[in-house]
């Protein structure tokens, strides 16, 4: 009788997987924040790591559990992309009180003419703001919307990758 060793049965792509997590992790904490070489830094790193792991994943017993969820999860996050995208939002005027400002959406923003104060009592006396000032505010939330849409696109296109990966069946080499 002769001894056989057992087939490597260990993944090969376990470190790809764990790196790729970890860095999306981090991504998605940081959402909107620090600025446009973040979204590059992940955007390389994210794409290095899912064509290693391309190259070496053969699928498995869940790999279809894992691409459906993968898939999920990047439907759910290019979905809200585009609903921070697409949708109007208002910002309040004040630190305290019902005064808001309808500032448009990310893709269709309102121009500084047609920025207007909506809400508030008629009977109570506001301070009035500048149209500058109105048109600052809507700007610098337009635009830290308009990052956290983008990463969240990024998160949904790595995630959509990796569920094409799992869902994929290639030959084994």
């Amino acid at each position: 009788m002769t001894l056989e060793d057992p087939p490597d049965t260990r993944s090969r792509t376990k470190w790809l997987t764990a790196a790729f997590w970890i860095i999306t992790a981090v991504f998605a904490y940081w959402l909107g924040l620090l600025g446009w070489w973040k979204e590059l830094i992940y955007l390389a790193a994210s794409a290095a790591l899912i064509h290693l792991w391309w190259k070496r994943h053969h699928g498995g017993r869940y790999a279809v559990l894992f691409g459906a969820t993968c898939g999920f999860f990047a439907a759910m996050s290019l979905g809200v992309s585009g609903v921070a995208f697409l949708s109007t939002f208002s910002i309040p005027v004040d630190s305290v009180g019902p005064r808001t400002v309808e500032c448009g959406s990310v893709v269709d923003p309102l121009s500084a003419d047609e920025l207007t104060i909506a809400g508030g009592n008629p009977a109570t006396k506001y301070y009035p703001i500048p149209q500058s000032a109105l048109e600052q505010q809507c700007s610098n939330r337009r635009d830290f919307r308009g990052h956290r849409a983008t990463d969240l696109a990024l998160i949904g296109f790595a995630l959509a990758a990796r569920a094409t990966g799992h869902l994929a069946t290639r030959p084994r080499t």
